[in-house]
């Protein structure tokens, strides 16, 4: 009997086992994982394709951290569904753990379109440490890699592949890149950088068909026609939530696993938090979110009372020496944009009827906690350092 189980060990997990130790120096706790490794940090995986790096850096906290916190893993353990009633965890090898109060943190996996072929040799999804490392395997002697995706997590990885020598072209289906980071005018600018960089871009565009030959990639196949050349696609098309063993349990379930603001489901001992979270109408899928609502459930799970609040939108991306920081809307109808150019750096501010409802920062980033605060907290633009620029 565990007065605590986690299953799940991404950050969301890691996150609530560590407040529940804080908080509870004698409980048992147990977290169960699928992965191989304990829990690592997800968000540097596409900066690793260009690099060689050592497996143990990657860990967010290496033993004796659990040791010394008597904090029990199971790695590569698979949990089919929990028994409400017995208040059981049913593994797929039909073992049961019986738990005092759990939290379901089995986050989420890549999205895969239902492109034709897409289950070719030589298609990637980097999602996990195992990924990253068969696709290095992979592309390794080989030159051509397309990436369908041209959000953040695409563009950091057709950068990153560019830096390992490869000749890249990335495929966006949207008009333009980052469109819910950037306007298009920034987003042109950015294409732009990029293709100087040299990595080509396809904008508005949809794969149709990865083009195979005996079951191997040699290609793509785009909705008008277009066929470009590859040794490897990578696929960055989004995550969807892992809720398999949420249905199994009968829990209530949409995109995510269903939760109030306190991370609690429907039964008073069964919580969930990060990437395979609902709360309300939408799943986040952000590090920062998961970690957060880790913290949150932890401290719900031992008997505080907290509420997790939606976060506030704000990206951070840098290819190269370009750096741009964007936070809440950039192009809505009736936005109005202020701009000012210094020294080859922008910064956009955005309006909707008089209220500041966005704004990007191009090359200088430091004002990004001055747009933040006039953005989401309100702040008037002059009691700020950024106001001057904008004098």
């Amino acid at each position: 009997m565990y007065d605590y189980l986690i299953i799940g060990n991404g950050i969301a997990g890691l996150s609530a086992t560590e407040e529940i130790r804080k908080k509870d120096s004698d409980a048992t706790i147990l977290i169960v994982s699928e992965e191989k490794s304990s829990t690592y940090w997800r968000t540097r995986l596409s900066h690793l394709i260009s690099q060689e790096f050592n497996k143990d850096d990657l860990f967010v906290k290496k033993q004796p951290w659990y040791d010394e916190r008597k904090i029990d893993e199971r790695l590569e353990c698979c949990i089919k569904k929990i028994d409400t009633e017995k208040n059981v965890a049913i593994l797929c090898d039909e073992e049961e753990i019986e738990y005092g109060k759990v939290l379901l943190a089995t986050g989420a996996r890549p999205f895969v379109p239902p492109i034709k072929n897409i289950d070719s040799k030589g298609v990637f999804a980097i999602r996990t440490i195992d990924d990253l490392m068969n696709f290095k395997d992979y592309v390794n002697g080989k030159d051509k890699v397309v990436v369908i995706g041209g959000g953040i997590l695409g563009l950091e990885a057709a950068h990153a592949a560019l830096l390992l020598g490869k000749d890249v072209t990335v495929i966006e289906s949207f008009d333009y890149l980052l469109s819910r980071q950037l306007d298009q005018d920034l987003s042109e600018k950015l294409e732009k950088t990029l293709n100087d960089m040299g990595i080509k871009t396809y904008t508005g565009k949809f794969t149709e068909e990865i083009l195979a030959e005996d079951g191997i990639v040699k290609g793509i196949k785009l909705a008008d026609g277009t066929e470009i050349p590859a040794d490897a696609i990578m696929v960055q098309a989004g995550i969807r939530s892992n809720v398999d063993v949420a249905k199994e349990s009968g829990l209530d379930v949409e995109r995510g696993v269903i939760v109030d603001d306190s991370l609690k489901t429907k039964y008073d001992n069964v919580y969930a938090a990060g990437d395979c979270a609902q709360i309300g109408d939408f799943t986040i899928g952000l590090w920062t979110s998961s970690m957060e609502m880790g913290k949150i459930a932890g401290n719900n799970m031992v008997g505080d009372s907290q509420v997790y609040e939606k976060p506030k939108p704000f990206s951070l991306l840098t290819i190269g020496d370009t750096k741009i920081f964007s936070a809440g809307l950039s192009s809505a109808e009736g936005i109005e944009e202020l701009k000012v150019e210094r020294d080859g750096n922008i910064y956009k501010l955005f309006k909707l009827d008089d209220t500041f409802v966005g704004g990007i920062l191009w090359g200088d980033i430091k004002y990004q906690n001055d747009v933040k605060d006039i953005v989401f907290n309100g702040k008037d633009l002059e009691e700020t350092k950024l106001g001057e620029l904008f004098k």
